[in-house]
């Protein structure tokens, strides 16, 4: 009876190890890395960066330290972030097991030291919500048991107020004259505009040519984008509407703030219009 007892668990443990085996389970090993983070709050739009290091406790062929977001109300982490830059890399940074973010490390050796950041942007259209960082030296092999610390809130971006102007000039003569209209998205803050939209309405019947990059025509519309503009900066994007025999009278471009980002807060400002009033193709006047 004694040799059987001695022989059941052994028998056990050996169908244990066979079952693991069949399975492929990676060994998780110990938790080897640590992080800080730049910011435990950042805006939709904004970046923060976060900086590892750790010492593998085992060999970890083709090592990488992953990144993932628990606890969230905005999905995968590469879902609502963009990997701006990293450091300590040994190929490029990029988006693991479609979830989260990962720096490439090569091969590690046990008692190898490693180290590195990486910059995240959080998507400029991201809502307001929070996750917990995750993280894991991850190889070939399986990895680290992975740790989620710390919270990080994300908020909605600081509001910038576009304002639209418009200006007009003259240019005359018998061969090719036409008024050249200037729409100008000035950003009056608090925060940066990184993409904007203004469309300029056209008379009836007119039409624009000398079109900027960035600037397309439909019927009787212009619609300009514009790039970032930082606070208290503007950007002024100019066409021409030809003129005729049959151009007489006021000649009137509206241009208006169709989109921004981020929000407006103002749109008191979003509209402006430029008149010239047309004599003949040898006498115009504009504001």
């Amino acid at each position: 009876m004694r040799r059987l007892r001695r022989r059941v668990p052994a028998a056990l443990a050996a169908l244990a190890l066979a079952a693991g085996a069949g399975l492929a389970v990676p060994q998780a090993a110990h938790a080897v890395s640590s992080i800080s983070v730049s910011s435990t709050t950042v805006a939709a739009g904004d970046t923060f960066t976060i900086s590892f290091n750790g010492t593998a406790d085992v060999d970890t062929p083709g090592a990488g330290e992953n990144f993932y977001a628990g606890s969230s109300t905005l999905g995968r982490l590469s879902d609502f972030t963009t990997i701006v830059a990293c450091t300590g890399n040994t190929a490029p940074c990029t988006s693991t097991f479609g979830i989260g973010q990962r720096v490439p490390l090569g091969d590690l050796t046990a008692g190898g030291a490693f180290s590195g950041t990486i910059t995240l942007r959080v998507n400029p259209e991201t809502p307001a919500g929070s996750f917990v960082l995750g993280y894991q030296l991850y190889g070939n092999r399986g990895g680290e048991a992975t740790v989620y610390e710390p919270a990080i809130t994300v908020t909605d971006p600081p509001p910038a107020d576009l304002a639209v102007g418009v200006t007009a000039q003259p240019h005359l003569g018998i061969l090719v004259p036409y008024l050249t209209y200037t729409l100008t998205a000035h950003n009056t803050g608090p925060d940066a505009v990184t993409s904007a939209t203004v469309t300029a309405t056209l008379p009836p019947g007119a039409s624009a040519t000398g079109l900027p990059a960035g600037c397309t025509t439909g019927t009787g519309t212009v619609t300009c984008t514009y790039g970032t503009i930082a606070n208290g900066a503007g950007a002024a994007k100019s066409f021409r509407v030809p003129l005729h025999l049959f151009s007489l009278g006021q000649v009137t471009v509206t241009g208006t703030r169709t989109a921004s980002t981020p929000a407006d807060p103002n749109p008191a400002n979003d509209t402006d219009s430029a008149t010239c009033t047309v004599v003949s193709v040898l006498l115009a006047t504009c504001p």
